[in-house]
């Protein structure tokens, strides 16, 4: 979850989580924090995890924090009955369908403000919700997380700890060995479909050395690493079958094509590709830094020319890995490769062990007695044994089974838990196994942005990504490359309102890789895909913003209007043309970089999101290079449509729908 920085991975930029958000439900109570106001639940599906499908209420608390006097109007739009407090005193209360009033105007001076909203589904159990405010000068928008806060109860800590444990629980596969008597149902946590990675030909791809080090001690290889200890490689005992299981990975073979190492003279365009794409955001070279992956182990892992593979295409093997696809060309690849391969080459890391030589069919038996392929598709063992998930969820798992610290009987795998990942387990561990049976999308969206490592790229609710502070220690690496460092502004979209902004069928074409052209060309750290959650993750980042997910509706074009909208574009209007392309026709004269091409318009903006980024691009992206064409509603251009900028606007939103904009 992105809600509570100590729950997220170390040192990754995390969204703010500034609301007590609390769900009701026929005498049951889930607690969590919420970034705003905002809700998007369709009817059969439950409004939490830990809450069943039906009729629900809610309620969000904290303050609001103003740095300076305004005077604002408050607004819902959703449906089912909302009511808006502020200071105590009741300012909107709307049922039914909402949107059709708002506030009346209220003077809030600087400082905090105590803040709530009450809100009721409907009778079926769907229920949408977002709050905005306004005010002169200010269309209607959505309020920004960063103005909200809230002291956490032990109630919203338990509720955000028991929420990390069931993301734990399914990371670590615990349901493959323990699996539940009557299967997760229809619309189970997606996270519990999940596989490890499969290990089929996995001969072909890294050394046998590399296999007897990580199978003897994962997290002593990637601090990070979801791995159990499944042999105690303290003993000769455990040394020798890590050597026999190594020796049986090692022989499967899929008879593939032989590959040939990249050449090392690739190794200089490779360390510019490495920085350009801003790969030091999720991985650390040297190993030292545990909230990264570790680049250390690359040279004595890959067999020659299987690295080149992997970064063609990480999913191959692991359709759930957090690495994405790149969708490098076969060079960059190449020349990535062999920049990683060089840079870590005599850098493995040194874990003092003696291996024997290894035999495979000893390995083979040791799989099998291991269930190796309960979490590996393929292997042996893959029948579980173990006690059912139902029987796992009635024991004190703080006293007996892997969670236990007491519990050390040799059969059970030594699980590499994080910081707090014992607690939280522990806590979901009194919530019994029917959350894993239902989800939320919105609460599967926050999830993903935290395990795909979304905020080391992008900026989020204020917070600086990741590789801002990062990007600059491998600057180096293409100091040479005298275009590129020329290139003035490389900052990434924030995520703050990206499922308001944008239609979830456009951002599931992001996370899918199928978005042509790039919406942004000039950006050296391009956008990779998620394949395997493109589309429930697109529909949850939606959903987190109280929109119903979807695809674009036809804009009837008034011509007239496009017409307007056509000048004001243009050189002899607001001068839009000057950086922003239509389609095949480029700018007459980007500065430093380019801007989002005309012609994707349609397909990605929300026409909400697109008037408030006009009225005020800086408002929404802080140091935005899009000027701002009006003071208030009063335009520049007082010529065209009476300096009614919003009117202006509009004709604009019209030509960019026209057929031939």
């Amino acid at each position: 979850m992105f809600r509570f920085a100590f729950l997220t991975l170390a040192l990754l930029s995390t969204a703010r989580a500034e609301l007590t958000a609390t769900f009701l439900q026929e005498g049951e109570t889930d607690v969590r924090l919420d970034r705003m106001v905002a809700l998007s639940v369709p009817a059969g599906m439950p409004p939490t995890p830990f809450l069943k499908a039906g009729k629900f209420d809610a309620e969000w608390k904290g303050s609001i924090e103003l740095k300076e006097r305004k005077r604002l109007y408050f607004s819902f739009e959703g449906n089912g009955n909302a009511k808006l407090t502020i200071g105590g005193e009741e300012v909107l209360t709307e049922q039914g369908s909402l949107g059709a009033e708002k506030s009346k105007r209220l003077r809030l001076n600087p400082g905090q403000h105590e803040f709530s909203v009450s809100y009721n589904s409907t009778e079926d159990g769907s229920g949408s919700i977002r709050l905005y405010w306004e005010e002169e000068g200010m269309p209607r928008q959505t309020i920004p997380p960063s103005v909200f806060s809230t002291e956490a109860t032990d109630q919203a800590k338990l509720g955000e700890l028991k929420r990390h444990g069931r993301q734990v629980f399914t990371h670590q596969h615990c349901a493959k060995c323990h699996t539940p008597e009557g299967g997760f149902g229809a619309s189970p946590m997606p996270e519990t479909g999940e596989i490890a990675p499969i290990l089929a030909g996995i001969g072909e791809r890294v050394t046998e050395a590399w296999l007897q080090n990580w199978l003897a001690n994962p997290k002593g290889m990637d601090h990070g690493t979801n791995m159990p200890n499944l042999i105690d490689a303290k003993t000769p005992e455990g040394l020798q079958k890590a050597a026999d299981l190594a020796a049986y990975h090692a022989a499967s073979k899929l008879g593939g094509e032989k590959l040939s190492a990249p050449d090392p003279s690739l190794a200089k365009a490779g360390g510019v590709a490495f920085h350009e794409l801003g790969c030091v955001a999720c991985h650390d070279q040297s190993a030292a830094d545990a909230s990264r992956v570790p680049l250390n182990n690359v040279a004595s892992k890959y067999l020659p020319g299987q690295l080149v593979a992997f970064l063609k295409k990480p999913e191959a093997y692991h359709p759930f890995t957090a690495m994405p696809n790149f969708q490098l060309s076969d060079d960059e690849a190449a020349s990535l490769a062999a920049y990683l391969t060089a840079s870590s080459e005599g850098k493995g890391t040194d874990l003092g062990y003696k291996f024997p030589a290894g035999d495979a069919a000893r390995g083979a038996e040791a799989a099998a007695s291991l269930h190796c392929g309960t979490c590996h598709p393929g292997l042996p063992g893959g029948v579980p044994t173990a006690p059912t998930l139902d029987k796992v969820f009635t024991a004190d798992w703080a006293a007996k089974g892997c969670v236990s610290e007491g519990d050390k009987r040799p059969e059970l795998p030594v699980m590499n838990f994080g910081e707090n990942d014992r607690d939280a387990l522990l806590a979901f561990s009194k919530t019994g196994l029917e959350s894993l049976k239902k989800d939320s999308s919105a609460e599967f969206a926050e999830r993903q942005v935290t395990s795909k490592r979304c905020t080391a790229c992008h900026a989020m609710d204020g917070n600086a990504s990741g590789l801002e502070s990062l990007h600059s220690s491998t600057a180096a690496l293409a100091a040479h490359e005298k275009a590129l460092n020329e290139r003035v502004d490389q900052s990434r979209p924030p995520l703050t309102f990206v499922g308001e902004m944008l239609f979830s069928s456009y951002i599931e074409s992001m996370l899918a890789g199928t978005a042509k052209p790039r919406p942004r060309p000039w950006l050296g750290t391009r956008m990779p895909a998620f394949s395997a959650y493109a589309k429930p993750l697109a529909e949850g980042l939606s959903r987190v913003h109280g929109f119903e997910p979807g695809k674009p509706e036809k804009v009837e074009v008034d011509p007239a209007l496009a017409e307007i909208g056509k000048k004001l574009v243009s050189a002899d209007g607001f001068g839009c043309t000057t950086c922003h392309g239509i389609g095949d026709q480029k700018p007459t004269a980007a500065f430093e970089v380019g801007a989002v091409n005309f012609a994707l318009t349609p397909d990605r903006l929300r026409e909400e999101f697109y008037h408030r980024w006009m009225d005020n691009p800086a408002g929404v992206t802080p140091g935005s290079k899009m000027p701002r064409y009006a003071d208030g509603n009063e335009s520049q251009r007082t010529d065209i449509l009476d300096g009614d900028a919003r009117k202006q606007y509009q004709a604009i939103w019209h030509w960019l729908h026209s057929e031939k904009p």
